[in-house]
Protein backbone atom coordinates (compact mmCIF):
# COMPACT_ATOMS: atom_id res chain seq x y z
CA UNK A 1 0.00 0.00 0.00
CA UNK A 2 1.16 3.43 -0.93
CA UNK A 3 2.02 5.93 1.30
CA UNK A 4 -0.27 8.96 1.65
CA UNK A 5 0.91 11.82 2.19
CA UNK A 6 -0.32 13.94 4.78
CA UNK A 7 -1.25 17.49 4.13
CA UNK A 8 0.18 20.28 6.57
CA UNK A 9 -1.66 23.31 7.52
CA UNK A 10 -1.09 26.28 5.90
CA UNK A 11 0.96 29.08 8.37
CA UNK A 12 -0.80 32.19 8.67
CA UNK A 13 1.61 34.17 6.36
CA UNK A 14 1.39 31.56 3.38
CA UNK A 15 -2.42 31.45 3.43
CA UNK A 16 -2.32 35.38 3.04
CA UNK A 17 0.40 35.14 0.32
CA UNK A 18 -1.67 32.44 -1.35
CA UNK A 19 -5.15 34.61 -0.94
CA UNK A 20 -2.88 37.94 -2.43
CA UNK A 21 -2.07 35.35 -5.24
CA UNK A 22 -5.66 34.56 -5.90
CA UNK A 23 -6.90 38.16 -5.85
CA UNK A 24 -4.45 38.86 -8.44
CA UNK A 25 -5.60 35.77 -11.02
CA UNK A 26 -8.94 36.65 -10.06
CA UNK A 27 -7.76 40.97 -10.75
CA UNK A 28 -6.80 40.16 -13.88
CA UNK A 29 -9.89 37.58 -14.89
CA UNK A 30 -8.35 34.48 -15.32
CA UNK A 31 -10.70 32.78 -13.09
CA UNK A 32 -12.35 30.66 -16.12
CA UNK A 33 -9.09 29.32 -18.02
CA UNK A 34 -8.07 26.35 -16.74
CA UNK A 35 -4.94 26.04 -18.80
CA UNK A 36 -3.53 29.57 -18.13
CA UNK A 37 0.78 30.27 -18.27
CA UNK A 38 0.70 33.52 -17.35
CA UNK A 39 3.09 34.61 -14.65
CA UNK A 40 0.17 35.23 -12.14
CA UNK A 41 -1.68 32.26 -12.75
CA UNK A 42 2.01 30.02 -12.47
CA UNK A 43 2.73 31.76 -9.47
CA UNK A 44 -0.45 30.91 -7.96
CA UNK A 45 -0.24 27.21 -9.23
CA UNK A 46 3.13 27.09 -7.49
CA UNK A 47 1.91 28.35 -4.34
CA UNK A 48 -0.59 25.83 -4.39
CA UNK A 49 1.70 23.09 -4.59
CA UNK A 50 3.91 24.43 -1.88
CA UNK A 51 0.99 24.87 0.70
CA UNK A 52 0.06 21.03 -0.44
CA UNK A 53 -3.10 21.84 -2.70
CA UNK A 54 -1.96 20.56 -5.99
CA UNK A 55 0.27 17.23 -6.57
CA UNK A 56 1.89 19.23 -9.76
CA UNK A 57 2.36 22.94 -10.24
CA UNK A 58 2.92 22.49 -14.17
CA UNK A 59 -0.47 23.62 -16.32
CA UNK A 60 -1.29 20.87 -18.54
CA UNK A 61 -2.42 21.57 -22.13
CA UNK A 62 -6.12 20.12 -22.81
CA UNK A 63 -5.78 17.39 -24.39
CA UNK A 64 -7.51 17.15 -28.43
CA UNK A 65 -9.29 14.14 -27.41
CA UNK A 66 -12.37 16.63 -25.86
CA UNK A 67 -12.99 19.00 -28.25
CA UNK A 68 -12.92 16.18 -30.84
CA UNK A 69 -15.64 14.96 -29.04
CA UNK A 70 -17.19 17.98 -28.55
CA UNK A 71 -17.37 18.04 -32.22
CA UNK A 72 -18.79 15.36 -33.24
CA UNK A 73 -21.58 15.54 -30.44
CA UNK A 74 -22.58 18.90 -31.97
CA UNK A 75 -22.33 17.17 -35.83
CA UNK A 76 -24.63 14.16 -34.74
CA UNK A 77 -26.84 16.64 -32.65
CA UNK A 78 -27.47 18.65 -36.19
CA UNK A 79 -28.17 15.40 -37.96
CA UNK A 80 -31.07 14.36 -35.18
CA UNK A 81 -32.71 17.89 -35.89
CA UNK A 82 -33.05 17.08 -39.38
CA UNK A 83 -34.22 13.92 -38.98
CA UNK A 84 -36.91 14.63 -36.53
CA UNK A 85 -38.00 17.23 -38.40
CA UNK A 86 -38.13 15.60 -41.46
CA UNK A 87 -40.44 12.99 -39.53
CA UNK A 88 -42.12 15.42 -37.75
CA UNK A 89 -43.43 17.02 -41.08
CA UNK A 90 -44.42 13.27 -41.78
CA UNK A 91 -47.15 13.48 -39.01
CA UNK A 92 -45.11 11.27 -36.51
CA UNK A 93 -45.65 11.47 -33.18
CA UNK A 94 -42.88 11.40 -30.14
CA UNK A 95 -42.86 7.63 -29.73
CA UNK A 96 -42.83 6.51 -33.65
CA UNK A 97 -40.29 9.67 -34.18
CA UNK A 98 -38.02 8.10 -31.23
CA UNK A 99 -38.41 4.28 -32.20
CA UNK A 100 -37.28 5.32 -35.79
CA UNK A 101 -34.21 7.46 -34.67
CA UNK A 102 -33.25 4.89 -31.70
CA UNK A 103 -33.48 7.69 -29.40
CA UNK A 104 -35.08 8.25 -25.91
CA UNK A 105 -38.32 10.59 -26.38
CA UNK A 106 -36.67 13.05 -23.88
CA UNK A 107 -33.96 13.65 -26.27
CA UNK A 108 -36.57 14.01 -28.82
CA UNK A 109 -38.69 16.35 -27.11
CA UNK A 110 -35.45 18.45 -25.90
CA UNK A 111 -34.42 18.67 -29.90
CA UNK A 112 -38.02 19.88 -30.93
CA UNK A 113 -38.23 22.11 -28.32
CA UNK A 114 -34.59 23.85 -28.88
CA UNK A 115 -35.40 24.26 -32.46
CA UNK A 116 -38.93 24.95 -32.35
CA UNK A 117 -40.00 22.01 -34.28
CA UNK A 118 -44.04 21.20 -34.26
CA UNK A 119 -44.36 17.37 -33.14
CA UNK A 120 -48.14 16.16 -32.92
CA UNK A 121 -48.77 14.49 -29.74
CA UNK A 122 -51.50 11.51 -31.11
CA UNK A 123 -51.78 10.30 -34.50
CA UNK A 124 -54.64 12.03 -36.70
CA UNK A 125 -56.50 10.11 -38.87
Amino acid sequence: MSKIKKRIKPTKEQAQEFNRRLDAVVKAGHTSNLYCDCELCQALAEQAELMGYRTDSTIKQPSNQWERRRREAKRKRQIDVVKVANLAGQGLTFAEISRKMHRSKDYINKVARDFDIKIFTKKER
